[in-house]
């Protein structure tokens, strides 16, 4: 799927209400929450910062956003990470990459996990769609392409 400029601003647009409910429903400490994701691959994921509120003007959190229209069949789901030792917006997607990859393997083994991610189904189709998208955003985070404009 294509978008032009236009439906990429609305659907980032559309995600903001979406974001900011995660945060909320995750009880992450957080200041401002950017209206605005740090990156984006529109209609499928947005990478979000969330301010530190210890540390304002800071990224505290990195929130992934899948698509929160439904139009998606087996869309990203939501997840978040600390910001520590992950300044930018690359580094944020292929450690959620990292973290997916991870579980699913446990997953595969029988080993569910708690929390975030939060996908439907039982555990087998849930490691195989997890396996799937962390190969996704391995590959997103890994194409030079994609972050040209952040060098």
């Amino acid at each position: 799927m294509q978008l032009d400029d236009a439906d990429d601003w609305a659907w980032c647009d559309q995600q903001y209400p979406a974001v900011v409910a995660y945060v909320k429903a995750q009880q992450i400490p957080h200041g401002e929450i950017c209206d605005w994701p740090e990156w984006d691959c529109a209609p499928y994921l947005g990478l979000w910062a969330v301010e530190d509120p210890a540390d304002q003007g800071y990224v505290g959190h990195w929130i992934l956003v899948g698509d929160s229209s439904g139009s998606q069949p087996q869309p990203v789901p939501f997840d978040h990470l600390p910001a520590d030792e992950l300044a930018e917006p690359r580094e944020a997607l292929l450690a959620f990459a990292k973290k997916w990859a991870a579980l699913a393997a446990a997953a595969s083994q029988g080993q569910d996990w708690v929390g975030s991610p939060s996908l439907p189904g039982e555990l087998n189709s849930r490691a195989d769609q997890l396996k799937r998208q962390a190969t996704l955003l391995l590959q997103l985070a890994e194409d030079d392409e994609l972050w040209q404009d952040d060098d």
